[in-house]
């Protein structure tokens, strides 16, 4: 069996559900590499219990939770889709979801990677813009996952400024 080329789309997510909510605010406070806050394992869960019910709110104005999963699934599985006609090469490829502060958090997906015995991974953050807080949170925690040995041995490349690239800048503002 050949071992799949990944796809490791990395975001922050966003709570699949209202009750989620908590757990996500808590996560994202915990991280250091995004906010670091003196006393932070004290005060993150404080602030995520006071900022809850206000997020809690606008997850269920928009229907009772994130829809990032789904459409970071629908993506990734487009891509390696076209990634294996347009290069056979190194196919098959396989979409890896990891969210930094929601399932499918980054431990989760790795043992996932290494379970599939990936060789090969290309690491692209789906952040809009390049952020050392947020982008360098979900690399620092696949760096940190993959240097614990949580993933295997992978050949690693990184997409994390795709939003400069001319191409797409070509492809997004032209007029006709």
């Amino acid at each position: 069996m050949v071992s799949p080329s990944a796809i490791v789309m990395l975001n922050m997510g966003g709570p699949l559900t209202v009750p989620e909510t908590y757990d996500f605010l808590k996560n994202l406070f915990m991280d250091g590499d995004l906010i670091p806050l003196p006393f932070q394992r004290v005060i993150a869960p404080l602030i995520a219990k006071w900022r809850t019910p206000q997020i809690e709110k606008q997850y269920a104005d928009i229907g009772g939770g994130s829809p990032i999963l789904k459409y970071t699934e629908m993506q990734g599985a487009g891509m390696c889709e076209l990634l294996d006609e347009l290069h056979p090469e190194t196919a098959p490829h396989k979409p890896y979801v990891v969210f930094r502060y929601v399932n499918p958090l980054t431990q989760e997906t790795a043992q996932r990677i290494k379970a599939d015995g990936v060789k090969r991974a290309i690491a692209f953050t789906q952040y809009p813009q390049y952020s050392c807080r947020t982008t360098g949170s979900s690399l620092n925690e696949l760096f940190r996952r993959g240097r614990a040995g949580e993933m295997g041995d992978i050949e690693w490349s990184v997409i994390d400024r795709w939003g400069t690239h001319p191409g797409f800048i070509e492809a997004r503002f032209q007029i006709n």
